[in-house]
């Protein structure tokens, strides 16, 4: 083993969508493996859903969740959310070229935040933290956008909201391979965050009014990791960490798809274990 420690933040979007019984026995299975804290971005519309308004959603997150994990908001714009945020539905612009497939109430899931007015992302947000904290989930000062479309305003308002950390910068190539290349999805990322790649390390983001920390999601999510990359993830990884003793490994995950792709995630951390000493970190870790 190198003797050398490598930052490695995991996190993890809650998308709204539902709350199935094997992927979060999966999320339970892995913490305990890895003994690592997550950076969880919650998502209040579970209370809002339709197919979840009814379920135990707070017994069922804090089933997941342990001291050392850290909390966010995770924003998707549904009818059944925007809606009870008392924001007029959007339409577009969505992630696919093709509109949003949802239909009825989960109509809007697909819908880039940043169509909204600074006014409404404000108006989402604080309903967001206002059923959040009801239901006992504070000291929620992270966020990410759905489908890492974040912007200036998104940014301000998260500011006039007192958020501390942004994580929706991410590499637009990490969805190669994936049914998102080519599609509206990449080609959003590759205009927001054109300057961000695997080596990006967390940054400041200025406003007219105060600071907000860009922790870019430089390994992107592993719903969208190609199984023969995770050799080269390792070695991008170790060679960036080698090269920065303040580098920091940024990893996605989605609660509902996470019994699906968890063993990528595993493969990657087995594999750079081997040459390093790998220390888990949230965002509140970082400076």
């Amino acid at each position: 083993m190198v003797d050398s420690k490598l930052k490695i933040l995991i996190s993890m979007d809650w998308e709204g969508c539902d709350l199935e019984a094997h992927n979060l026995k999966s999320i339970r299975e892995f913490k305990q493996k890895w003994k690592c804290p997550i950076t969880h971005y919650l998502n209040a519309s579970y209370y809002t859903n339709p197919k979840t308004k009814d379920l135990n959603i707070t017994d069922e997150i804090k089933s997941i969740l342990t001291q050392d994990d850290e909390l966010g908001l995770h924003l998707h714009a549904p009818k059944h959310f925007v809606e009870n945020a008392q924001v007029e539905l959007k339409t577009s612009p969505t992630f696919s070229s093709f509109g949003d497939y949802n239909a009825g109430e989960e109509f809007g899931q697909e819908v880039m935040l940043h169509g909204y007015s600074k006014d409404e992302i404000k108006k989402m947000i604080s309903f967001s933290t206002s059923i959040l904290n009801k239901k006992g989930f504070r000291g929620i000062f992270s966020f990410r956008a759905g489908g890492w479309m974040c912007d200036e305003k998104i940014v301000e308002a998260l500011e006039e909201e007192n958020f501390h950390y942004e994580s929706s910068a991410t590499v637009a190539s990490l969805l190669n391979g994936s049914t998102w290349e080519g599609d509206n999805l990449q080609r959003y990322i590759e205009l927001i965050w054109d300057d961000i790649t695997p080596q990006s390390k967390p940054y400041w983001l200025e406003s007219s009014q105060k600071k907000i920390i860009e922790i870019p999601n430089n390994l992107g999510a592993i719903d969208y990791w190609q199984d023969h990359w995770i050799d080269e993830l390792v070695d991008i990884s170790i060679k960036n960490s080698q090269q920065d003793k303040d580098y920091i490994c940024v990893i996605n995950s989605h609660q509902e798809t996470f019994e699906k792709n968890a063993y990528k995630l595993d493969q990657y951390l087995k594999k750079i274990s081997k040459e390093f000493e790998v220390s888990f970190v949230v965002n509140k870790n970082i400076n």
